[in-house]
C-alpha cells in the first residue's frame, strides 16, 4: 500500500515536470546580496540572474560570495534574497503562484485522463454489462474532469492577462 502511494507520487511528479515542459516554463532565479545602510536604504553589493539548475549545482559560489562580502563589510548585516521566476513570461514560480497552479492543474488533468483510460480498459475487459453512458462512477468522474479543465482554462486566461499587463507596463 505504501509502495503504491510512492509510485503515485512519482507519477504525479513526472506529470508535473511534463506539464512544465509543455507550458515552456523556464525556471530562473534572481539572487541579490544586500545590506541596509544607516538611513534604512538597501545597498546592493552583488546580484546574479541564473537558470535555476545552475544555481542548484553551484550554490557554493553564492555562499562564498556572501562570506567574502561579510568579510569586506564586517559591521554590516549582509542579506541574500532569492526571487524565482519564469524567464519567458516574467511571472514568479513560487509554490502558490499562478504559473505553478497552472502546471499542477495540467498535471492533474493528464493523470485523471490516464486513470480514466485504465478504468475504461478494465471495465471493458472484465465487465460484460458495462455501459459508458450509464456508469455512475464514470459520469461523476467526467463532471470532476470538466471542472478541472474549466479551472485550467481560467488559470490560463489569468496568466495571459498578467503577461499582457506586464508587457504594457514595460513599454
Amino acid at each position: 500500500m505504501v509502495q503504491e502511494r510512492i509510485d503515485d507520487w512519482w507519477e504525479y511528479a513526472k506529470d508535473l515536470a511534463r506539464a512544465e515542459r509543455e507550458l515552456q516554463i523556464e525556471r530562473w532565479v534572481y539572487i541579490s546580496i544586500e545590506y541596509k545602510d544607516e538611513a534604512g536604504r538597501k545597498c546592493r553589493l552583488h546580484s546574479y540572474d541564473l537558470p535555476r539548475e545552475l544555481h542548484e549545482r553551484y550554490r557554493w559560489v553564492i555562499r562564498w560570495r556572501e562570506a567574502r562580502l561579510q568579510c569586506q563589510y564586517p559591521r554590516k548585516n549582509i542579506n541574500t534574497y532569492y526571487s524565482y521566476y519564469d524567464k519567458r513570461t516574467g511571472l514568479r514560480t513560487d509554490f502558490n503562484s499562478c504559473l505553478m497552479k497552472l502546471a499542477a492543474a495540467k498535471a492533474q488533468i493528464t493523470r485523471a485522463e490516464r486513470k480514466e483510460a485504465e478504468y475504461l480498459a478494465y471495465q471493458r475487459l472484465n465487465n460484460l454489462f458495462f455501459d459508458e453512458q450509464t456508469d455512475d462512477q464514470l459520469l461523476e468522474f467526467h463532471e470532476k474532469l470538466r471542472m478541472k479543465k474549466e479551472k485550467y482554462a481560467a488559470l490560463e486566461h489569468q496568466i495571459r492577462s498578467e503577461v499582457e499587463a506586464k508587457s504594457v507596463e514595460s513599454i
